[in-house]
């Protein structure tokens, strides 16, 4: 399932202050989230996701956030979101800047039979390119 999001952060949200969304997702596994930072953003908007308020995990690295500027960043994930909560927190804040934007935040999340092939998957069709059967 994919989910998308659009979240405007008014100008100046302070980092201490972050502006605060709860992501309602189904059961499964998260496989892939992507923010999308309009043109003019300038790497002065900052986004993170957080499981219950604790645990961060987009991105990876605590205590970080992920900035862009007309572009998607976006990590391939194997995170299982099968127990409560089932749903992310958005955190973003934009200090330093004179106007509000907003950023589209996307996570796709499958069933757990099926993210669990896709590590099989992938090697099985690096398996096929190196031996020719694939271009």
């Amino acid at each position: 399932m994919g989910y998308a999001w659009d979240i405007t952060i008014s100008a100046g949200t302070k980092v201490e202050e972050p502006k605060k969304q709860t992501l309602s997702l189904h059961p499964g596994v998260v496989t892939r989230i992507g923010v999308k930072f309009a043109r003019g953003c300038h790497g002065m908007v900052r986004v993170r996701l957080t499981r219950g308020g604790v645990f961060q995990v987009y991105p990876f690295s605590a205590g970080e956030w992920v900035t862009g500027d007309n572009e998607e960043v976006w990590f391939s994930y194997y995170y299982d979101l099968t127990d409560h909560p089932r749903a992310l927190d958005f955190e973003g804040c934009s200090p330093g800047t004179t106007y509000e934007h907003t950023v589209s935040v996307r996570i796709t999340v499958l069933p757990k039979p099926v993210a669990s092939m896709i590590p099989v998957i992938e090697l099985l069709s690096k398996l096929l390119v190196r031996m020719g059967v694939f271009g």
